[in-house]
């Protein structure tokens, strides 16, 4: 089996404590804070499985409290499973053992709207009939915040976990929490985004192939000068502008930096903030000296957007420019905006995200995992106008 690409080097605890004297006691017991302390790092794969603890005496010491406080976090520990004892020779830190508890974590970026609904709908359909359910979590894009849902399902031991990490898992953080769940023997099932780490599942659209079939499509209509929005520092939207960026170097086009526009605040963190940069862009784009005939936008969500801004700017769609999205959502669909665009697999994403972590479940084996690749599709609607003469 491929060790993780990064091939990071695991501290033992004491070693990882002691650069970590300090405890925030947050107003916590003390026995509670250095509880909390240790679990962290357990939780955060900081430590591997069967390392000694420092002795009580050590703890003690270290963290200037009495010995008792430190029994009394350990034996909790202990409780939980987290630690075991090995008479006359120390504490250990456990692969902690679990019961099953029907219950698969699903995490994602939005709950509530755009085509999450629909991944999450095509999940729930597989589980619900096998007699789990789902425990949600909703991390608004922000890795902060998954973090702490990662670390409430642990604590809950979820027998799965689906989840669409925050910023495409773009500099992502939380790498070893999840390594955590594959050592609890718990499936993990990465959406629309991968990592260099064969211990978890995957299943993801070709975004490249994707971002190439939008841009080739605007060529293949007479457009030469075609922008593009998308989101930065997001795996899945830079692969989409690599598609874009391939699509115009094969049609021996140049990418002109004033057609490719970057926004950095995310839609779920702050709509608000979102959209003034989006329109702020867009305006951008629409001044640029040699303006485009056509835009790529990053997702339906800012195709719409800047729709409604290109037409405050009395630009229409497809008229004046043409515009193009991605996943194809049900808001695009709808007779009054009807915009081109690339097809998210959404509900089959969901339900083969879903089938995976059963198998895995039923397999307990996480050896040989899966790696899923839906091709994207182009669907046509009336938003593009050709500028080729008959």
């Amino acid at each position: 089996m491929a060790k993780i690409a990064a091939n990071k080097k695991l501290m033992t605890l004491k070693s990882y404590l002691e650069m970590n004297k300090m405890i925030d006691n947050n107003h916590l017991p003390k026995y509670l804070a250095l509880k909390k302390k240790i679990e962290n790092l357990i939780n955060q794969g900081k430590v591997e499985p069967d390392n000694k603890l420092p002795t009580e005496n050590e703890l003690a010491k270290r963290y200037g409290v009495s010995r008792h406080t430190v029994r009394k976090a350990l034996n909790l520990l202990e409780q939980e499973g987290l630690l075991y004892k090995k008479q006359g020779v120390g504490t250990f830190y456990s692969e902690n053992s679990k019961k099953p508890t029907k219950n698969i974590g699903f995490i994602s970026i939005s709950l509530y709207d755009y085509i999450f609904v629909d991944i999450l709908n095509g999940a729930d359909n597989v589980l619900h009939r096998n007699g789990y359910q789902i425990l949600l979590g909703n991390s608004q894009d922000n890795q902060a915040r998954e973090r702490e849902i990662l670390e409430s399902f642990l604590k809950k031991n979820v027998d799965g976990l689906i989840l669409d990490p925050a910023k495409g898992a773009y500099n992502y953080p939380n790498l070893g929490l999840l390594e955590r769940f594959v050592e609890k023997q718990i499936p993990v099932v990465i959406l629309d985004t991968r990592f260099e780490n064969e211990r978890f599942n995957y299943v993801t659209v070709d975004d490249v192939q994707g971002g190439y079939l939008a841009t080739d499509y605007l060529i293949r209509n007479g457009h030469r000068n075609i922008g593009i929005i998308y989101k930065a520092m997001h795996k899945p939207a830079i692969n989409r502008f690599q598609g874009y960026k391939k699509a115009l170097e094969d049609n021996n086009i140049p990418v002109l930096n004033d057609f490719v526009k970057q926004y950095y605040i995310s839609e779920f963190e702050n709509p608000e903030e979102f959209e003034e940069e989006v329109a702020h862009l867009t305006r951008e784009l629409m001044q640029s000296r040699e303006k485009p005939t056509a835009i790529f936008c990053f997702n339906d969500q800012i195709a719409i957007l800047v729709k409604e801004i290109l037409s405050d700017l009395n630009y229409r769609v497809p008229q004046d420019i043409s515009l193009i999205g991605y996943d194809d959502s049900k808001l695009v669909k709808l007779q009054n905006i009807s915009i081109t665009s690339i097809a998210h697999p959404k509900k089959k994403a969901g339900e083969k995200a879903a089938r995976i972590i059963l198998e895995k479940i039923q397999e307990k084996n996480n050896q040989f995992n899966e790696d899923v690749v839906f091709e994207p599709r182009l669907i046509k609607r009336g938003s593009v106008s050709s500028l080729i003469k008959s």
